[in-house]
Formats: structure tokens, sequence, C-alpha cells
């Protein structure tokens, strides 16, 4: 998933990413006066886009523990 990885690092703002195939995510560390979750997910949608066409979406993962 290294492309996913590039695309989400090329965001401004970001300053972590780890993805990771077996649980099909992405850990992000990020400034939110920079960028924001859409900006993560439209950089995910087009990394993927051009991996696999049509295949995967991109959403926000509530934290673990929040009601």
């Amino acid at each position: 998933m290294a492309p996913v990885r590039a695309a989400l690092l090329s965001v401004k703002g970001v300053t972590r990413a780890r993805v990771t195939l077996e649980n099909h995510e992405a850990i992000v560390t990020f400034d939110p006066k920079q960028a924001t979750v859409e900006d993560l997910i439209k950089a995910v949608g087009e990394a993927e886009g051009q991996m696999f066409p049509n295949q995967y979406s991109a959403k926000v993962k509530e934290p673990q523990g929040s009601n």
C-alpha cells in the first residue's frame, strides 16, 4: 500500500501515515489547521483509484472507546 501512504504523506499538514493491508486501515497524524479529513479521503481515493479503479472507498473510523 505504498502508493496510499505516499498519497497521504503528500497532503500538506500530514506528518505520519501508517497503512496496513491486513486491517484495511490507515493511521494518520495531521495538523487539522492545514488538512481536513476530506483532504485525506480524497488523497486515498485518488491513490486507490489509480491502483484498483472502483474497488475501494475511504472513510473515517471512529476511535476505539468512543461513544
